[in-house]
């Protein structure tokens, strides 16, 4: 099958009226990838069935018990407003065994931030330093992620400075600081399996703004 990812948008303005209501708040839109066009920057290997595309979602099935992690190659961010909506897989054997992520401030695969979710109703925000993962907030009970099979969850990501504020479903996770790698890091997409299945995770509508004014820190 092809592998079909949207191109990357940069204007100076777009009108978000289409997207989901819970997204992304600024007026200036810096990237978008409605993942139906293919755009080689994504990186995704072409010969492997981990990422696939339908009805707009980028489908995302990492090997049983193992994760797959795609970064956007082609453009790096400082301050931004980054949001996505997660898909939670339809069969589930474990909600404790799997985990989907929105990628922030990446210089690369080992080096990089997540906001996670997990289908059995925790968050999480980490940090990846060289291939070694660190809890900046550990996974906890989050009353805002939506549990159900099938249930759409919003992830977003204000950057401003060194502050990082972390949303689910418009209501705030947590708010720390972080270090912002030289010229900025880019965005990308991360999802896990269970132990005893490959889980389909589905990421729709992936917008990078820049940062409301009551958003800035």
């Amino acid at each position: 099958m092809a592998i079909k990812f949207g191109v990357a948008v940069f204007a100076a303005c777009l009108v978000l009226a289409a997207g989901p209501a819970l997204a992304c708040k600024g007026k200036e839109v810096k990237f978008s990838d409605d993942f139906r066009q293919v755009d080689d920057s994504w990186g995704a290997d072409p010969s492997s069935d981990a990422v696939t595309v339908e009805d707009g979602k980028v489908k995302v099935k990492a090997k049983v018990n193992g994760s797959y992690t795609l970064l956007y190659n082609g453009a790096l961010f400082d301050d931004a407003d980054i949001c996505v909506t997660v898909q939670i897989p339809n069969k589930i054997e474990d909600p404790t065994q799997l985990e989907a992520a929105l990628v922030f401030w990446a210089e690369d695969y080992n080096n990089l931030y997540a906001l996670y979710i997990a289908p059995s109703g925790k968050a999480a925000l980490s940090r990846l330093v060289n291939n070694k993962w660190h809890d900046v907030v550990p996974w906890r009970d989050t009353a805002s992620v939506k549990t159900d099979p099938g249930a759409k969850n919003v992830l977003r990501v204000t950057t401003s400075g060194t502050q990082i504020t972390a949303y689910i479903n418009d209501v705030q996770f947590a708010a720390v600081r972080g270090q912002l790698p030289h010229g900025g890091g880019t965005v990308g997409l991360r999802a896990e399996s269970e132990g005893t299945q490959r889980d389909a995770w589905k990421f729709i509508d992936l917008k990078v703004t820049d940062v409301a004014p009551q958003a800035a820190q």
